[in-house]
């Protein structure tokens, strides 16, 4: 049994000595205050247990190996408190007293020269400090893990799991230090397990403080989900770069951790920022040549600037960047973080140029309607006066006119009307653009309509045979009579428009189960099967070899109203077979 405690009590010191390496080593590369109290800390403990084996001789030599004891003992209590300090801060009052009571503490013990051997005979002062010894020690460890546990409360996944493996890794160093004391005074049974306890107890101290990527990735694993869920929101239906730019940075925090992050854009201005306030984090971006990582071999790849981690955004306009600052509460970044972080700026990169691309066809889309709310309205008082001179021309109202100049009054008129009618369209569709198209439904005749319809553009039909099947009695539909009737004059309009003069156009009104239908057919050049694709949308029109005029609104504008009637209006039709449109809406019931 000796030998395995001799064998136990070995691997324990090589196991803290490493541990302690590990902590100086980080604090080396990282030289701040939460490292040098970690390595404090872990240093003083692992050099108490080195010194250990050597505490029970007597003689000046054996006291004054005590009195070392004692302060590194008290002085790892004091570092494991201050890094409690640095994730959450005392107040600066308590931070001084808790200091002058270790240091008097320790004081007191080596004037009172503690004897190195615990079953030495203890005067009564002796064993009150060294109760109190005890106690402050166990303070300093004690406090930080119900305050790391308490403080770990509703914070996002990593940074909770962080504390709560700190707070783990306190309660091992106290459970070594407290039980193992006790119990190595009491059995060698006890002491073994203690000793195993204390081997077990180094890997949890490891993965406590220094969290490795397979541990990281555990402790993002809760979040993963609603992070593919959130992502895929986030790049569709962000309505501005700005809150894009928040959104991610909230979930790159809650990711990988945090005290603060922000965006930069591609002319160094801050996009978003949490945090930390936007004057400073754009001083910050100006002291720090985050757009222009001078040295990198890869200026893509996400890099560390002092406890700052930067991530590039290649934006179309230039070299942007996502800067997330590592807190007191953040885990140290590694790899793994590194690696996630780049898929990750990859995603919102493709956003932010999105909303950017967007945002533009959103001005131009807004430019088209003004420009057609504008231009329609100024048109139409100019043509309605063109088209009533020619009318009173034609009625002879004005005079008598040469029988060359009267011939061509009927062509005028009908240019005019065809005018009037792409004037029509543009204010509807500038209507419907702004929402302002509502309809006014009322139970009518689709018949009548049609015939109301194919009177009001008989003259854009002029050379062409026009042939109507309707039935005798009615056919009632609730519609919205003036845009009914706009449907299918845009239909009749299409068909002379692509068809040879001398053609027929055939009108076919008819029920079709709980449908009213108005077809148009005619005998044109057709439209193949890839163009019919974007007959439907705003401006869009189908080449041909014959230049035909309109706005390129018609058939968006048509289809629209039908959708807005519960109806639909479809196409059937190939290259030099012909086209038929048909417009349906639901029968009155």
């Amino acid at each position: 049994m000796p030998e395995v405690l001799l064998v136990l009590q070995l691997a324990i010191e090589v196991a803290f000595a490493l541990l302690a390496i590990r902590t100086v080593m980080s604090w080396v590369r990282q030289p701040d205050r939460r490292h040098g109290n970690l390595a404090l800390a872990l240093g003083s403990l692992a050099l108490l247990i080195l010194i250990a084996p050597l505490l029970s001789g007597t003689g000046a030599t054996a006291q004054l190996l005590t009195d070392v004891a004692l302060v590194m003992f008290l002085i790892s209590g004091y570092g494991l408190l201050m890094f409690r300090d640095s994730f959450v801060p005392f107040r600066p009052r308590t931070n001084l007293l808790i200091t002058a009571g270790i240091v008097a503490i320790g004081l007191l013990g080596i004037v009172l020269e503690l004897p190195a051997n615990p079953e030495t005979q203890h005067s009564p002062l002796q064993s009150l400090v060294l109760v109190a010894v005890l106690g402050i020690w166990a303070f300093c460890i004690l406090e930080p893990i119900v305050t790391f546990w308490i403080a770990a409360g509703g914070r996002p996944a990593v940074e909770k799991a962080r504390l709560r493996a700190i707070s783990i890794g306190y309660a091992g160093l106290l459970l070594v230090v407290v039980v193992g004391t006790i119990a190595g005074s009491l059995s060698t049974f006890l002491s073994l397990l203690v000793s195993l306890a204390a081997l077990a107890i180094v890997p949890i101290l490891y993965v406590a403080f220094f969290p490795p990527v397979w541990l990281r990735r555990f402790w993002r694993q809760p979040e993963e989900a609603e992070f593919h869920h959130a992502i895929h929101d986030l790049l569709l239906y962000s309505p501005d770069r700005a809150t894009l730019a928040d959104r991610a940075l909230a979930w790159a925090e809650r990711l990988v951790g945090g005290e603060a992050a922000f965006v930069l854009d591609s002319d160094a201005s801050v996009l978003a920022a949490r945090g930390i306030s936007v004057p400073d984090a754009t001083a910050l971006g100006k002291r720090s040549a985050f757009l222009k990582p001078e040295g990198k071999a890869d200026g893509h790849a996400p890099w560390q600037a002092g406890t700052a981690l930067v991530i590039p955004l290649d934006l179309r306009e230039g070299r942007g960047a996502m800067i997330l600052l590592s807190g007191r509460l953040s885990p140290m970044f590694g790899d793994d973080e590194l690696g996630r972080l780049h898929q990750y700026a990859a995603s919102i990169t493709a956003g932010l140029d999105r909303v950017a691309l967007s945002s533009k066809i959103a001005a131009l889309e807004r430019a088209k309607t003004d420009f057609l709310n504008i231009a329609s309205h100024e048109l139409r008082g100019p043509m309605t006066v063109i088209k009533g001179y020619l009318t009173m021309l034609d009625a002879g109202a004005l005079g008598d006119m040469s029988p060359k100049a009267h011939a061509v009054l009927p062509l005028l008129i009908s240019k005019s009307d065809e005018v009037n009618w792409m004037i029509e369209q543009m204010i509807e569709a500038a209507r419907l653009e702004e929402g302002r198209l509502a309809l006014k439904r009322q139970r009518t005749d689709i018949v009548e309509l049609t015939d109301s319809a194919i009177e009001g553009v008989k003259m854009l039909l002029t050379g062409h045979e026009l042939r109507v099947d309707a039935p005798p009695q009615a056919i009632e539909a609730d519609v919205d009579p003036d845009r009914f009737q706009i449907v299918v004059r845009n239909l009749l309009s299409n068909a002379a428009k692509y068809s040879a003069s001398g053609t027929d156009i055939n009108v076919e009104v008819r029920r079709d189960g709980d449908k009213a239908c108005v077809s148009v057919s005619d005998h044109g050049v057709g439209i193949s099967k890839q163009d019919q694709s974007q007959l439907f949308t705003r401006f869009g029109r189908i080449e041909t070899s014959v230049h035909v005029q309109g706005t390129g609104l018609g058939l968006w504008l048509s289809k629209e109203i039908a959708r807005m009637h519960d109806g639909d209006l479809t196409v059937e039709s190939g290259n030099g077979a012909g086209t038929t449109f048909t417009f349906s809406v639901p029968l009155t019931h």
